[in-house]
């Protein structure tokens, strides 16, 4: 069975376990640096490489141990590839200030990012073909790109393949839910004890200094901003809440939205409210500053 590319073709690969030919052009496949050399020592008469199975005399033909499927993704890679994913950046000061606010749900457009199943297939390939850089940085963006909607995979697959990268980013939206909320069928794709440990390392690491900041983070530090009425109920407020907090706090607790909650209590007293503002802005700032991936993770 031959399978045409519309556009003039000098070349056909066939795949041996599905017994399907493609006919392709001799200059696509040259953007393979597997297929360059194969070309190469075909030209100088020489054997083919190990990826390569058959190699007929007139070089235009070439029999590959690959099923129809993963030839017809390895062409397509390397008749078209894939550009990266757009930016979602419309009415922006600047590209940099719209990345910064977007959550990241919304930083890219999603019918230009590659479906995560496809992925994995389409770098192994690329990595197996030595494919060009640019298309391989590409691949690496789109699964990035992956990273809010399928984290768990994302942060398996990266971890498995070495990318330090984009295992770290993933990670960042693994904070959510507890990682013991997991099945063991859903924890399976993360590939090793190591993988798995970092994740656990980083859940304890927020866990611990979010307690730490909610418990020292107080509503009068030092007696600054104190109402002179209300001082005493104000802070045993503030106390009692976090109190009741500090051990319910989940590596993606929002610690100052909670405590937050206390304004509209103090509103009928303007120096108890600001006071709070105060205090709960203070919070969010020092809990922006706990590391949120495994990449930035302190050095026991």
């Amino acid at each position: 069975m031959v399978l045409p590319i519309t556009e003039q073709t000098n070349f056909i690969v066939k795949s041996i376990p599905d017994q399907i030919e493609f006919k392709v052009q001799r200059c696509d496949l040259e953007k393979s640096e597997i297929f360059r050399d194969m070309f190469a020592l075909c030209d100088q008469g020489i054997a083919s490489t190990d990826v390569v199975k058959t190699l007929l005399a007139d070089s235009c033909y070439v029999e590959l141990d690959e099923p129809a499927q993963a030839l017809t993704t390895l062409l397509e890679l390397l008749r078209q590839p894939p550009h990266p994913p757009l930016l979602s950046l419309p009415n922006c000061v600047s590209a940099q200030e719209r990345w910064i606010k977007l959550p990241f749900s919304q930083r890219y457009e999603h019918d230009s990012v590659i479906p995560f199943p496809l992925l994995p297939g389409m770098i192994l390939l690329a990595d197996k073909y030595s494919l060009s850089e640019p298309l391989t940085r590409s691949l690496r963006s789109h699964l990035v790109a992956n990273a809010f909607l399928h984290p768990l995979k994302v942060y398996g697959f990266a971890t498995a393949n070495g990318f330090e990268d984009v295992a770290a980013e993933a990670s960042t939206y693994l904070l959510h839910p507890p990682l013991a909320s997991y099945s063991r069928e859903d924890i399976s794709v993360i590939p090793s004890v190591a993988a798995y440990h970092d994740l656990v390392q980083l859940h304890a690491h927020r866990i611990k200094r979010l307690q730490e900041i909610l418990l020292s983070e107080e509503i009068f530090p030092f007696g600054y901003g104190s109402c002179t009425m209300h001082c005493d109920e104000t802070t045993r407020s503030w106390n009692k809440l976090r109190e009741q907090l500090a051990p319910r706090i989940e590596a993606a607790s929002d610690i100052a939205a909670e405590m937050r909650k206390l304004i509209n209590q103090f509103s009928s007293c303007q120096a108890c409210r600001k006071a709070c503002i105060a205090a709960t802005e203070m919070l969010e700032y020092k809990c922006r500053r706990i590391a949120r991936t495994i990449g930035y993770l302190p050095v026991t």
